[in-house]
């Protein structure tokens, strides 16, 4: 698992630097301050017990000021089921401590079928998951089968813990996307109106210039940002 891990992050543009607990990747932009640790166990018990030494180990290779709050440690962990493990998953991503934790869990059979399918349509492992995650066909094996299918559920582990896996949503028998929509929401009529009007009374005042601000005052402008029909 660890290698598709590994391909999948030099795909999306990061940067390996291997150590001995595991890969250390970093992005080749040196404005983007995210650290990932990605190590595989056998045993979820020993993370939070090593994790200091994982913390110190990375540290050491990256050696900057931005390190400590913008490391995060993905934890890859061989099931034979999914029974009876999810309160430890969640007991090791809700430790507050040193690193923001991600864990991601797979069965032999799930890596090996994906393996397959991937090579099947010659295919990298990012664009393999950026053009099925949003197929009909294979949601609908994961929702009716989840965790017991060929690989599906496993492509939306990935995507659900791997932040940088983008969705290619695109626009279909002219419907706008959601994203589109609401922005023209907010930049016509009166939406867009009352945004302006937020952006130049109220963003640049500090809050004791607000406070003095009569509320009658702030009333009447935003009514005058409502058209009729609204108010």
């Amino acid at each position: 698992m660890i290698t598709i891990i590994n391909n999948l992050f030099s795909q999306l543009g990061l940067v390996n630097s291997e150590l001995e607990i595991g890969s250390l990747y970093t992005f080749e932009d040196i404005n983007k301050k995210t650290y990932w640790l990605i190590i595989e166990t056998d045993n979820l018990n020993n993370v939070i017990e090593n994790q200091s030494n994982y913390f110190e180990q990375a540290k050491n290779r990256i050696n900057n000021e931005w390190f400590d709050k913008n490391v995060n440690l993905l934890v890859l962990h061989k099931v034979e089921n999914f029974d009876n493990i999810q309160s430890s998953v969640l007991n090791i991503e809700e430790d507050p401590y040193l690193f923001k934790k991600q864990i991601i869990l797979y069965k032999d059979t799930e890596r090996e079928n994906l393996n397959r399918a991937i090579e099947a349509e010659e295919n990298t492992i990012k664009d393999f998951i950026e053009n099925k995650i949003l197929d009909e066909a294979i949601f609908k094996i994961h929702k009716e089968n989840i965790n017991n299918n060929d690989y599906e559920s496993l492509l939306y582990r990935l995507a659900h813990k791997i932040p940088f896996i983008k969705l290619n949503i695109i626009q279909e028998n002219g419907v706008e996307a959601l994203t589109d929509n609401n922005t023209q929401k907010i930049e016509f009529g009166s939406y867009g109106q009352l945004n302006r009007f937020i952006e130049q009374n109220l963003f640049h005042r500090n809050m004791e210039s607000i406070d003095e601000m009569e509320s009658d005052t702030i009333y009447d402008l935003l009514l005058n940002t409502l058209n009729p029909d609204e108010n």
